[in-house]
C-alpha cells in the first residue's frame, strides 16, 4: 500500500462525516449561513492543524496561493449548493456521492486537458463505472 493512501482513506472517512453532518443540518439553518458555519469551522480546525505542526508547511508560492483561494471560492459554492440540494429533498445517499464522484469524474476527465496527465484505458473505464454509479444512485427511486 502507497504511503499517500493512509491520508486518503482518512480523508474519504472525514467527507462521509460531512456529508452526513450536512444532511442534519440541512433545513435547520439557511443554505448560506451553514455554508459559512461550515467553512469557518474548516478555517478554524485547519489553522490549529497549523499551530499544532508547526514547520510542517512546505514553502508557499504567490501563484499556489492564489489558486488555493480559487478552489476555496469552488468549496464554498458546493458547500452552499449542497445545503439547498440536501434542504429541497435530496437523499444524502445520492446527493453526497453525486456531487463528490461527480467532480471526481470530471476532474479526471480535465486534467490531461489542463495538467498534461495521461488519459488511459483504466482512467477511462474508471470514469465510465464512477458516472454509472451516479446514473444507478441518481435514479433511485424509494
Amino acid at each position: 500500500m502507497s504511503v499517500w493512501y493512509v491520508p486518503a482513506l482518512l480523508a474519504a472517512l472525514c467527507m462521509a462525516g460531512h456529508y452526513l453532518m450536512l444532511r442534519a443540518a440541512a433545513g435547520r439553518v439557511g443554505d448560506a449561513l451553514g455554508a459559512l458555519c461550515v467553512e469557518g469551522t474548516a478555517a478554524v480546525g485547519i489553522l490549529v492543524f497549523l499551530l499544532v505542526r508547526p514547520g510542517a508547511e512546505a514553502p508557499s508560492a504567490a501563484q499556489g496561493v492564489f489558486w488555493a483561494c480559487a478552489s476555496g471560492l469552488c468549496i464554498s459554492g458546493v458547500t452552499t449548493l449542497v445545503f439547498m440540494s440536501l434542504r429541497i429533498g435530496g437523499p444524502v445517499s445520492a446527493t453526497g456521492p453525486m456531487v463528490f464522484a461527480g467532480g471526481i469524474a470530471l476532474a479526471a476527465l480535465f486534467a490531461p486537458l489542463f495538467f498534461g496527465e495521461v488519459f488511459t484505458a483504466r482512467r477511462a473505464l474508471g470514469v465510465g463505472l464512477g458516472l454509472a454509479s451516479l446514473l444507478v444512485l441518481a435514479t433511485e427511486r424509494s
